[in-house]
């Protein structure tokens, strides 16, 4: 019988709608990873993914690590967590170390380690902190490339990494619900980096691929190119803002408004019944009736207009347009009827719905096997990812430094060098959250949006 107990992982997802706990293990004989607890519980204190109130944010937390320790007969005391929120941004930044004398001596992996390890020390702009530092390719003397400098001569090392920064209020946020719920945060994990492990194989990732994880109060672009996450971005529109729509323009509440939404409504205007009238009943007033195409053109003008429409102008902005094969649509939003043929043919590219399924085992339950499920997973899956990692490197080197996992070497890659670019795509307004833009002057000059 394997005993399992030591290797328990813990994924929390803290989202706009929900906030998901998952517990599970790898199976040593089929190397897939089995989930043997999870629970859901509705989240009221975040907006756009973002923490807003703490108080509810904690007892949601508390609800679902309550539900899935009853289901896994234990107490969770630690945890993965995903970071996501428009305060994100993603940054090129270049570390270069000489090796005066030891040009004979091959490159060793301890050195690639200590140049990855300074880059965590970089400055960021005052109330910024890094968040994960992603390697994307080296240059020996100025001359050679390589994503494996290890083994290599040369007098100098240049590293280009994918520096991943968020504001230190939001991460400081996440901290403080972990500490009130009785959580300890081992590691914040970008989440549309946690879905696209949940979502994309390795095939797709070499190829090329772009992950879009539309949540309540998020949409997550996050590209893969080489095997490797090349360009993040996130927009601050979800399924939220279109339920919100409907509540506004029918003059309903927002639970009734979520219901009809998920009951009738398509991504595709023509797609919908003509003939169809939606009687939607109203709490001390007359019910009101709406057609399916009216229903559909305010889902529509929300997912193609704005929502596609903006990820469109990332994907051409990141530079990697041409290397993309294929589009891989996850999250809550991804259940829209219909919204894989529309992002299909607004992106001009072959597009699937990604289910949270691979590395996992067939028997996990079958309500996590949907989209809404994939950062939830993820997360899981990089904890164990991240434990391994550290187990390994602990075997190698006989040491345990500070006991908290940081799992920083789990990805690598390559990435075109960018400069700043006045023509980066405006975001859209959101229907009253708008967003003014302006030049961050930090490392690339990428642009900051703000509310």
């Amino acid at each position: 019988m394997e005993n399992i107990d030591n290797n328990l992982i813990v994924g929390l997802d803290i989202g706009t709608t929900k906030i998901a706990t998952v517990i599970g293990y790898r199976n040593e004989k089929s190397g897939k990873i089995s989930v043997i607890g999870h629970g859901v519980a509705a989240s009221s204190g975040v907006e756009f993914g973002e923490i807003q109130n703490i108080n509810r944010t904690v007892d949601g937390i508390v609800q679902s690590k309550s539900i899935a320790e009853q289901h896994a007969n234990m107490q969770i005391q630690d945890a993965y967590v995903g970071i996501a929120g428009h305060h994100i941004k993603t940054n090129l930044y270049k570390h270069i170390i000489y090796r005066y004398g030891n040009n004979d001596i091959p490159i060793s992996d301890e050195e690639i380690d200590n140049l990855k390890a300074e880059v965590f020390k970089a400055a960021v702009p005052p109330g910024e902190q890094i968040v994960d530092v992603i390697p994307q390719r080296y240059i020996i003397d100025d001359s050679r490339e390589t994503n494996s400098p290890a083994g290599e001569l040369g007098n100098s090392i240049m590293g280009i990494y994918q520096l991943i920064t968020g504001r230190q209020k939001e991460v400081d946020k996440i901290r403080l619900c972990g500490n009130n719920s009785g959580t300890n945060f081992k590691d914040i994990v970008l989440e549309p980096m946690a879905s696209g492990i949940a979502c994309l194989t390795e095939d797709e990732k070499k190829n090329g691929v772009a992950l879009v994880d539309i949540g309540g109060g998020t949409t997550d672009l996050i590209i893969y190119i080489d095997g490797s996450p090349v360009y993040t971005k996130v927009i601050a529109l979800g399924g939220n803002v279109i339920t919100s729509d409907i509540a506004k323009l029918c003059q309903i509440s927002f639970e009734m408004a979520e219901q009809i939404k998920i009951k009738y409504g398509t991504c595709i205007v023509n797609k919908s019944n003509e003939n169809n009238l939606i009687t939607i009943p109203r709490p001390e007033q007359e019910a009101i009736q709406i057609s399916e195409p009216y229903l559909s053109k305010i889902i529509n003008c929300r997912v193609q207009e704005e929502i596609l429409n903006t990820i469109k102008k990332e994907i051409e902005y990141s530079g990697y347009k041409n290397k993309i094969l294929n589009i891989v649509l996850t999250g809550g939003g991804a259940n829209l009827r219909h919204i894989k043929e529309l992002s299909k043919f607004v992106l001009q590219k072959p597009t699937r719905i990604g289910f949270p399924v691979n590395g996992f085992s067939e028997d996990i339950p079958t309500e996590l096997k949907q989209p809404m499920y994939a950062t939830a997973l993820g997360l899981l899956k990089y904890g164990i990812l991240a434990e391994e990692h550290l187990r390994v490197n602990t075997e190698d080197e006989g040491v345990d430094t500070t006991g908290e996992t940081k799992s920083r070497n789990l990805f690598g890659g390559k990435k075109k060098e960018k400069g700043s670019d006045p023509k980066r795509p405006k975001e859209p307004s959101g229907g009253g959250w708008g967003f003014l833009e302006k030049v961050h002057s930090w490392l690339t000059n990428a642009l900051e949006d703000l509310h």
